[in-house]
């Protein structure tokens, strides 16, 4: 017996848009993350999530850093946590 996960990674496919929450639309308006699209790619969780960071006042010096980097979503919201903990 094998008791390996086969689901994929969640790094590797697309996440649910974090300002529309999925739904394509703010309001009556389109999503302006998204564009209605719904999902967004890796690239840009990331972005989203640095710039969410920024706007809670996390320390600019480690997002600049953060975007030099380019960490994972996961390692990001893991950095937000922490930010928002010592905040």
């Amino acid at each position: 017996m094998n008791n390996i996960l086969t689901t994929s990674d969640p790094v590797t496919t697309h996440w649910d848009c974090p300002e529309c929450g999925g739904t394509g639309i703010l309001s009556p308006e389109i999503c302006p993350v998204c564009l209605g699209a719904k999902y967004i790619d890796l690239a840009t969780i990331t972005n989203w999530m640095l710039d969410f960071m920024e706007s809670r006042g996390c320390d600019r010096a480690e997002i600049d850093r953060l975007r030099t980097e380019s960490p994972d979503p996961l390692t990001l919201t893991f950095c937000l946590e922490v930010c928002i903990a010592l905040k």
